[in-house]
């Protein structure tokens, strides 16, 4: 978690001197920067419930039934 942790700071202080050298517009640096916490925060919401929730059941959730209906199982 620590090195996940590492990396997005890493990642943001790198886009934050290319916005700064390149002088880009304050909207821009907005885009860019809540971008990256969105993803920051989606990871950590991923990262906290990979016990409870997996991207495979929510797979199985959504097209389980279009399968059944696929191989004529009710």
């Amino acid at each position: 978690m620590i090195v996940s942790c590492f990396l997005y700071v890493c990642i943001v202080c790198y886009e934050w001197r290319y916005l700064t050298y390149k002088k880009r517009k304050k909207r821009t640096f907005q885009y860019v920067l809540g971008t990256a916490t969105l993803l920051f925060l989606c990871f950590e919401v991923i990262y906290y419930l990979r016990e409870q929730w997996t991207i495979a059941e929510s797979i199985q959730m959504i097209f389980g039934p279009i399968e059944n209906i696929i191989r004529m199982e009710n």
